[in-house]
């Protein structure tokens, strides 16, 4: 009995010493909104510029930069050196991935630009000669922010580009005004909305420095004051300015405006460090070092961590590295594994404490408590724990060594589970240290997300869960975990993030909210899209986007009314890309009755989401008053907000409007920017309309061969009226050397492709051959395909097709009718309305076979 009573004051006092020495200290954890949201960053660094002056840190300072925000937990899409579409694809690439995101911010360095209270990114092949330069040439910062805004609870906005403006031009065409550029210095002040914060190297109007260093004073702040733990956003500019100051001698001073709503840290806080509060350890009795088997504690990022012993045993010796150790000594957490106990000389039965505290970077702390215990058989049992240990280092070793050496995750459906096995029972005490990390994506277990060097409870590993960035396809990352606190061999896991099949076979071009470049309408092949996407839909039932591009797959299957449906329920479930598509179809009449209002009003609201074909479709509608009342003003900047995000349809619009004088006075010059543009991004439009342009001299002098290189690139392309513009060419001998053949092989191209005027033109070549009946022949094929395919409203108003078609004999429709119809079979042909017109059944004929032929041709 009476060992039993001691028993019990034994545990008594134990619990009792441990509660006083866990009250010692209190962890202070910090208060952050959101933390374990999405984080998106944009980071752009433009140094070596081709005319303008080379600035010496950006590239520096962003590739830095990028490193700090990708260890505060943000997926950093980066941009060095970039060119006009070079900028254009990163900031694409970027907006792509802020759905939804808890935090977005832009980062960029380099030469910015002021005009009429607006501020410009300025890429390296820039050279701001001339008025027109601003709009082809730089990228308006209130384009991504705005995009930001709707996409993002919290945006962080950091300009270190207010450098002196090096720029030809004083003044710059910004939508209807020559703006000039003006004395003010520097960048323009933007006003935060709520949510948003706006920091600047420098005051608004005011000039940043370089500074000597490889980095510039205020890059190099950011980066140091952003790296420190703990430590709220507005603290981190408080910081930052008194640095730049500092460096900089007083001559500049960082300014920023801020409406943020909540707290934001960059390295916030974790949990406390994770300690066993009360480890009890036998030792054997006599024994002159034994290594106490003390369970090392860790926090989840991996920091390193503090030891204070804040009480020694009251009988034996504790040593560390052979040598005794003081109360209040301080030492790594990892060398409380290393430390011995001596027990000579004390009675078995005895109970002592270590009592020690562990504290990381942000100032939290936890205690722990080990009660040694001097046994007789303390050896045995040690010896068992060594067992037990060398048990779990061997299962853990063979776990990590069969962990997978690939997984495939899918882009653009949010986190993807790893689908690792769990850890063996016999090793789930273990923790596993993060060695490398993908640099692109987020990885992440359970809400957590996972940053490099941090620790993984065995718990964890089954969870992670890994979401590519968007544009990473085809591009291994790896994952390396290692025993944290055991030198055992460590894994690799190559994540290869991949497209689904719907995304390669039906994605839209500057899709937002997609994921991938796209197709055109005519490029998608039903066949491989319907089943692909429908696939999609059912494994991803969330994923709007999958919806969308199911409507577009029914559309280039012809069945309009079905895919009208599918893209009114993508719009409501949230793609932004499917109300122009619904708007489109009101448009053109598709399935539904022809509405230019409703469509409008429609595309009204996708240009609201900043959707670059929205933005040009209501431009459009507002600048020519159709299906809304005419608003000029605001449809030339919409339009010109869609060519910011590379819109060819826009650029060539604009340079209609300007090369033409269409409710402006005319400017070739501005026009032919917008064409060039255009093909500088090898659109087939573009290099139509610039070839005209060449061609009859109109806006820049004539210049034949170029016109001729210009119809080629367009005509190979793709382009539906670029043969007919060559063919002609090669009939009349303009530029070329006259060839009928090379005249025929394109007029036949540009009427196969649905142009009326190269049907029409081929048509009239084999009837001037004569009166053969194969030319006659061939005339009727060719007069009944362009009356097939002419477009009211937009074609030949006189239908001079129709009217020739009639003049030719009986004999040659017939054998017209006769080629048609083989192309045919009996079912088709049955289709076909009723008539007794030879004509009109040709045109019927005509129709049937063209479409079944689906020739390419671009649908608007």
């Amino acid at each position: 009995m009476p060992k039993f009573h001691h028993v019990r004051r034994l545990c008594a006092y134990l619990l009792i010493v441990a509660a006083m020495l866990l009250s010692i200290g209190t962890a202070h954890a910090a208060t952050t909104e959101g933390e374990s949201g999405r984080r998106v960053a944009l980071v752009i660094g433009n140094s070596v510029y081709k005319t303008l002056p080379s600035l010496p840190n950006p590239a520096n300072d962003v590739e830095e930069v990028a490193t700090t925000l990708r260890a505060a937990g943000f997926d950093v899409t980066i941009g060095v050196n970039v060119d006009r579409i070079g900028l254009e694809d990163t900031v694409r690439r970027f907006l792509r991935s802020t759905s939804n995101a808890e935090a977005g911010l832009i980062y960029y360095s380099g030469h910015g630009i002021q005009v009429g209270g607006q501020n410009f990114i300025v890429p390296v092949d820039a050279t701001l000669e001339t008025p027109y330069d601003v709009e082809t040439q730089t990228m308006p910062l209130d384009l991504i922010l705005n995009h930001l805004k709707q996409n993002s609870r919290v945006q962080l906005i950091f300009l270190d580009a207010c450098r002196n403006n090096p720029f030809n031009a004083q003044k710059f065409w910004m939508a209807e005004k020559l703006e000039p550029v003006g004395a003010t210095r520097g960048l323009a002040r933007i006003d935060s909305d709520l949510g948003s914060l706006i920091a600047f190297s420098t005051e608004p109007g005011q000039v940043a420095l370089d500074g000597e260093g490889a980095l510039s004073p205020y890059s190099e702040s950011f980066i140091k004051r952003a790296s420190e733990p703990n430590k709220e956003i507005r603290q981190v500019l408080t910081d930052v300015r008194r640095d730049v100051i500092a460096m900089t001698g007083g001559k500049q001073v960082p300014w920023e405006n801020s409406s943020l709503m909540d707290s934001f840290y960059f390295i916030p806080a974790p949990p406390p460090p994770s300690v066993e509060a009360m480890q009890q350890v036998s030792v054997p009795e006599g024994a002159a070092a034994t290594k106490l088997p003390i369970a090392p504690p860790h926090d989840e990022t991996g920091s390193a961590l503090l030891v204070t012993l804040n009480q020694l045993p009251k009988t034996g010796k504790l040593s560390f590295d052979g040598k005794p150790v003081d109360q209040g000594a301080k030492m790594p957490a990892a060398a409380l594994t290393a430390l011995t106990y001596d027990s000579s000389g004390v009675a078995a039965g005895t109970v002592s404490l270590i009592g020690y505290t562990v504290s990381d970077p942000y100032g939290q702390a936890t205690q722990g408590v080990v009660a040694i215990t001097v046994s007789a058989d303390a050896g045995a049992k040690l010896a068992q724990l060594e067992q037990e240990k060398q048990v779990r280092l061997a299962d853990a070793d063979t776990y990590l060594k069969t962990l997978p050496r690939d997984v495939s995750t899918m882009i653009g459906v949010g986190p993807v589970e790893a689908g690792l096995p769990a850890v063996p029972a016999s090793a789930a005490e273990m923790t596993f240290k993060v060695a490398a990390l993908p640099d692109k994506g987020t990885l992440r277990a359970g809400d957590r997300v996972i940053g490099l060097g941090h620790v993984l409870e065995a718990a964890d590993i089954p969870a992670l869960a890994y979401e590519p960035q968007i544009g990473t396809e085809n591009q291994p990352f790896a994952l390396t975990l290692q025993a944290a606190n055991d030198n055992l061999p460590p894994a690799t896991i190559n994540f290869k993030p991949a497209l689904d099949a719907c995304d390669t076979a039906a994605a839209a071009p500057l899709d937002l909210q997609g994921v991938t470049s796209g197709k055109l309408p005519n490029e998608i092949d039903p066949d491989d899209a319907l089943p692909a996407c429908t696939e999609a839909i059912k494994t991803y039932p969330t994923v709007a986007r999958f919806v969308y591009q199911l409507g577009r797959a029914q559309l280039a299957n012809r069945d309009a009314k079905t895919a009208f449906a599918t893209i009114k329920k993508a719009m409501d479930a949230g793609h932004v890309r499917a109300i122009y598509e619904l708007s489109s179809l009101y448009e053109f009449g598709a399935s539904v009755p022809r509405d230019a209002a409703k469509a409008s009003e429609i595309a009204k609201g996708g240009a609201a989401k900043g959707d670059p074909f929205a933005l040009h479709s209501y431009g459009k509608a507002l600048y020519y008053g159709r299906g809304t009342k005419a608003d000029q003003q605001l449809g030339l900047r919409l339009m010109l907000q869609a060519a910011d995000l590379g819109h060819t349809y826009a650029m060539n619009e604009l340079g209609y409007i300007f090369l033409n004088g269409v409710n402006v006075p005319a400017d070739p010059e501005r026009g032919i920017r917008f064409y060039e543009a255009g093909v500088q991004r090898n659109d087939i439009y573009s290099l139509n309309n610039l070839a005209l342009v060449y061609r009859f001299g109109k806006g820049a002098p004539e210049d034949l061969s170029k016109a001729l290189d210009l119809f080629t690139r367009a005509a190979e392309g793709g382009q539906p009226y670029a043969p007919t513009n060559l063919g002609r060419m090669y009939r009349d001998g303009v530029g070329v050397t006259a060839d009928k053949a090379e005249a025929v092989k394109w007029l036949e191209m540009g009427a196969e492709r649905g142009d009326y005027w190269g049907a029409l033109d081929r048509a009239m070549l084999a009837k001037e051959e004569g009166s053969g009946a194969d030319s006659l022949a061939t005339a009727a094929r060719y007069f009944a395909l362009a009356t097939a395919i002419n477009m009211p409203g937009s074609g030949d108003p006189k239908n001079q097709a129709k009217a020739a078609l009639k003049t030719l004999p009986n004999a040659a429709k017939k054998k017209a009718e006769e080629t048609f119809a083989a192309e045919l079979t009996a079912q088709e042909k049955k289709a076909l309305p009723k008539t007794k017109s030879l004509d009109d059944r040709l045109v019927q004929l005509a129709k049937a076979t063209w479409v079944k032929r689906n020739p390419r041709y671009d649908l608007f």
